[in-house]
């Protein structure tokens, strides 16, 4: 993609599968992190990366032409490098430290892996500071960077599929760590979510992050069922939506769409049912190009970023409220 001007010099912090890895190992085919992204778009150039690992911080740079390297925030601080955008890849343990560290930087914009920090407060007080400094902060919860979502979201909006009448998600491998891509996701098409109870956990990946079964409402009162699975069996990532004038499900990790209809059953000639719908293909695979172009968008021309620092915010306080549920069923259990 083609713009006049330097491209904007971009800082990632930590170098593993997510800041390059998987498209280290992968095919050409999708972009699948934030070094492939940035390499793919002319607007940017990747000039730095920090990584604690000598070994795959001079691995990371040799395969994507990065010319400075440091081993942490503090040594490339002092180094005196100026960027205009830096990407947080490190675990999630330290995300709040990289954030906090990033707002003494005189940089553009800073675009996370989600969720903010694990912790919702720490995350409002960051998402606040963010805000104070008139710093943007995008957050890749993904799919709301598919342009096929996009899409979705506006037909919702315009009326076109009427209200929703319930809602449920399938997801596994932890409440903050997946369930909050559905739950974010949720937010993005149908609007905010309120906690309403705990149904089941099921401790499939870390401890401090169980698999949450639970019945939420949107504001208009409508129930969203989130049903956690077992990632030791299989991965599900699905989402239904019953809507008033048909039904909308999303497949494959979020890689399929399908949009059906109602209409005359032809056998039951006066009852509506759905027919069989249309299946499309989402840009899940190009998300992440997407959201480091809505990023450049957003510091060019103020286009309103698809995921920020507060829609991530909201999405990691839904998760605090359905774990501080959770807790609270287990504890009466026992008691």
């Amino acid at each position: 993609m083609a713009e006049t001007g330097s491209p904007l010099s971009v800082l990632i912090v930590g170098c593993g599968d997510i800041a390059g890895g998987y498209d280290e190992a992968g095919d050409d085919k999708a972009v699948r992190t934030h070094a492939g992204a940035y390499g793919r778009d002319d607007r940017f150039h990747v000039a730095a990366c920090i990584d604690p690992d000598a070994t795959r911080r001079a691995q990371f740079m040799a395969y994507w032409g990065v010319d400075e390297g440091f081993p942490d925030l503090a040594a490339c601080r002092a180094g005196g490098g100026a960027y205009d955008v830096a990407s947080v890849c490190v675990p999630t343990a330290h995300h709040g430290d990289a954030l906090e560290g990033l707002l003494e930087m005189p940089l553009k914009a800073v675009l996370a892996e989600k969720p903010l920090t694990g912790d919702a407060a720490r995350s409002r007080r960051i998402v606040e500071a963010y805000a104070e400094a008139a710093r943007p902060l995008a957050v890749n919860y993904l799919r709301r960077f598919d342009a096929e979502m996009a899409r979705l979201q506006a037909e919702i909006a315009a009326g076109a599929w009427g209200s929703l009448q319930s809602a449920s998600a399938h997801y596994a491998k932890g409440l903050v760590n997946c369930g909050s891509h559905a739950i974010d996701l949720l937010h993005f098409l149908i609007g905010p979510l309120s906690p309403v109870g705990v149904t089941d956990t099921v401790t499939d990946y870390q401890l401090n992050d169980p698999t949450v079964s639970a019945l939420l409402k949107t504001e208009a009162g409508a129930e969203v069922r989130l049903v956690g699975c077992d990632s030791r069996m299989y991965f599900p990532f699905e989402l239904d939506l019953v809507m008033e004038k048909g039904r909308i499900s999303l497949e494959d990790l979020g890689g399929r769409l399908r949009r059906r209809w109602v209409r005359p059953h032809p056998l039951f000639l006066h009852q509506p049912a759905l027919d069989d719908g249309v299946w499309t293909e989402t840009e899940l695979p190009h998300a992440l190009a997407n959201a480091v172009g809505s990023l450049y968008d957003h510091l060019k021309n103020q286009t309103p970023l698809p995921s920020d620092g507060a829609s991530a915010l909201l999405t990691e306080e839904v998760c605090a409220g359905l774990i501080k549920l959770a807790a609270a069923k287990s504890e009466g259990e026992r008691g």
